[in-house]
């Protein structure tokens, strides 16, 4: 009989013990994810845990920890990135606040101005006005696309049928400069991943670029192409083009490039990066190459769609 009193003791200690082993390793996750709240290691969640619920709740944990961590780190570059934007910002716009003021403090002051100087001081406080304006309308839409994560419905969209309405919007300014603009596209329909409106914005922001800085090289060109799983639309010009050391840091916002060298710095800073972000937001990738007076050419590639 001895035997099966120590059996039934036995028996009856199993459920303590294994109670005793779940608080412990229940003690040990939440010092894990108290250290975690510090920024610790998430080794610390690496516990020894025997039943398969708290094997899922630990690595439950465990993921959740990264995605704070992600998250926070995120925060932080955002943060430190906008930072940069504003002090940057406000560093440009004194330029053409303190141009438009200066002119219009002249009109308002000097009155030995004639009426055809006054008129013309009067249009350049205009011009620079609405370069103020320019940048801070892209400024507010860069945050704007930053802080809205809603996801974009990619649709299949057909680039070489939707280039001729994006060129027709564009083709006054054309006309006004004096070039045709020189276009190539595939035979077959170039079906990619994409947000129409999106590339909308994206090729009439390249576009208008293209022309503003290359016009002077006399050719504008946009090409329509498949390359294996992409297709990719690059707009080119013969302009002036960007230096090579300039390259890396064409698409940042607000970069301040030599004016004199360069096509970067001028404007708001921010169109490039603007457009970086659309692009971005489609899944595809931008980049940017350029031999000064040959071919500066920018080439978005997105996801071809498999028939």
């Amino acid at each position: 009989m001895n035997w099966l009193v120590w059996l039934g003791m036995g028996a009856a200690c199993i459920p303590l013990l294994l109670w005793m082993r779940l608080k412990r390793e229940m003690r040990a996750l939440t010092q894990g994810l108290r250290l975690l709240r510090h920024e610790e290691d998430r080794r610390q969640l690496r516990l020894t845990a025997w039943d398969r619920d708290l094997m899922e709740l630990r690595d439950e944990c465990g993921r959740l920890a990264d995605r704070w961590k992600e998250e926070a780190v995120r925060a932080g570059l955002l943060d430190e990135s906008r930072r940069r934007m504003l002090a940057n910002l406000a560093h440009d716009i004194q330029t053409p606040l303190a141009g438009m003021l200066g002119y219009i403090e002249a009109v308002q002051g000097d009155g030995r101005l004639t009426e055809e100087q006054r008129a013309h001081y009067l249009d350049i406080a205009s011009r620079k006005g609405r370069e103020l304006s320019a940048m801070l309308r892209d400024f507010f839409e860069l945050s704007k696309l930053e802080a809205d994560d809603t996801p974009i419905r990619l649709q299949a969209v057909d680039l070489a049928e939707l280039l001729p309405e994006w060129m027709l919007t564009l083709y006054p300014e054309f006309e006004r400069i004096g070039l045709e603009p020189e276009v190539e596209l595939s035979s077959a329909p170039a079906l990619v991943w994409a947000e129409p409106g999106l590339m909308g914005r994206v090729a009439a922001n390249l576009l208008s670029n293209a022309l503003r800085y290359g016009a002077a090289g006399g050719a504008v060109g946009v090409c329509v192409r498949e390359e294996g799983e992409h297709c990719a639309l690059t707009v080119w010009d013969r302009g002036p083009g960007i230096p090579q050391s300039e390259l890396p840091f064409i698409f940042d916002r607000l970069y301040t490039a030599d004016p004199s060298r360069s096509r970067a710095r001028r404007g708001s800073g921010l169109g490039l990066a603007i457009v970086r972000r659309l692009v971005e937001r489609q899944q595809g990738t931008i980049e940017v190459s350029s031999i000064p007076h040959e071919r500066t050419e920018f080439t978005v590639r997105l996801k071809r769609v498999r028939s």
